[in-house]
């Protein structure tokens, strides 16, 4: 087993480092899903923005995600629902599609080269009698979503055959599987077709006004968003450890012995970081961790208890097969404790982490977009503080 990350984008040829003194209207900090996306969103509005990444477009957090990009990675709709009540939950549901859909239109619009699949989701009970937060669960989506199916028996091992899952919710086009890194990275390399300007190996040294320095350029901006997530020095955004195994991978015979033919992206309802889909080339990818950590998880290395608790679970899940793990690492993202993101705007300034789910960065890169071409946003009823 390699104790790396199994994600790699070869065609992918990089930014040059700053070498300069440049200006600009909207400075972003930080080359994760969040900032990459936002430097997208003005580029297309013809607004001179520049992006500064210390290491590489998507090295962090980004970059060594799972890739399953869902509308249920954070906050389930009856949990929407609890906090924002029926009228207002919808209207956030709303949003998350809408966040979806907008990234799977960039990914063909711009023919973003990412393993991309369109996926179904499953939202699985794990081996229980009964489960009422799945039915629960499945109450209030087939109330907004008539072709949400509640399987069992037969049904459900048509969809996953494992002996772990009692009872599960099939939702439709509630999902995308992806590369994250070239996702990410090539969604830069657009960014930059559209006319964004992008460093990296460009740390930030010093911010005094309008002016970041970096170690042989300067940058005078009119706004400047600070998109670092677990980097940001605030209370507001935990530090949350996750660990992600990838199989060899599966045969033919395998793949119709798990039930996973079409693919889809599956959560267990006890353990909302316990998920697992099938990668382009069929290996299982499965994940498992929501650990607090008071520092900043640096590199991969495994966290031991994580890894065995997630080859436990696999081989509870699929008995019938034994494939070999492959790849393994650990890693740190930033959530905050009602799973929004944390944005704070300061005179000039605006800070931004904690989104965790690619689709709320997704959302939340729209949403901050708007506010700086002074249109109006649909999240502002959530987002704004």
């Amino acid at each position: 087993m390699k104790n790396v990350v199994f994600w790699k984008n070869p065609g992918y040829k990089g930014h040059p480092t700053l070498k300069k003194d440049i200006s600009c209207d909207v400075l972003i900090v930080g080359g994760g899903v969040t900032g990459v996306s936002l430097a997208y969103f003005l580029a297309k509005a013809h607004k001179n923005v520049v992006l500064v990444e210390r290491d590489t477009i998507a090295s962090g957090a980004t970059g060594k995600a799972a890739g399953s990009v869902v509308l249920k990675g954070e906050l389930d709709i009856k949990q929407i629902m609890d906090i924002y009540g029926e009228k207002k939950g919808r209207q956030y549901w709303s949003a998350n599609h809408e966040g979806l859909e907008l990234l799977k239109h960039t990914i063909t619009k711009e023919h973003i080269k990412c393993d991309y699949e369109p996926e179904d989701t499953i939202y699985g009970s794990a081996y229980r009698r009964t489960d009422l937060a799945v039915f629960e669960e499945y109450a209030v989506e087939q109330e907004i979503e008539h072709a949400t199916q509640l399987l069992r028996g037969k049904e459900l091992k048509k969809e996953i055959n494992t002996p772990l899952f009692k009872y599960a919710i099939l939702s439709k086009h509630h999902g995308i599987s992806v590369n994250p890194l070239a996702c990410t990275q090539n969604l830069s390399v657009a960014a930059k077709r559209r006319g964004a300007h992008i460093f990296e190996h460009t740390p930030m040294l010093n911010i005094k006004g309008n002016v970041a320095k970096t170690p042989s350029g300067t940058i005078t901006f009119k706004h400047i968003v600070m998109a670092i997530d677990t980097s940001i020095k605030s209370s507001a955004i935990r530090k949350i450890c996750s660990t992600i195994l990838v199989t060899r991978p599966l045969t033919h015979r395998e793949l119709a012995s798990i039930g996973m033919v079409p693919k889809k992206i599956v959560w267990d309802s006890k353990d909302i970081y316990h998920y697992f889909k099938l990668t382009k080339d069929n290996r299982i990818l499965l994940g498992y961790g929501d650990k607090v950590v008071e520092k900043h998880h640096k590199g991969i290395k495994l966290h031991k208890p994580h890894f065995v608790r997630t080859v436990a679970f696999l081989k509870k899940l699929f008995p019938q097969i034994k494939p070999r793990v492959e790849y393994a690492w650990t890693a740190s993202f930033g959530s905050t404790a009602n799973k929004l993101p944390y944005i704070k705007q300061t005179g000039h300034t605006t800070v931004v982490g904690g989104a965790a789910s690619q689709v709320v960065c997704v959302m939340t890169a729209r949403h901050i977009a708007d506010l700086l071409l002074h249109k109006k946003s649909k999240l502002d009823l959530f987002f704004s503080k």
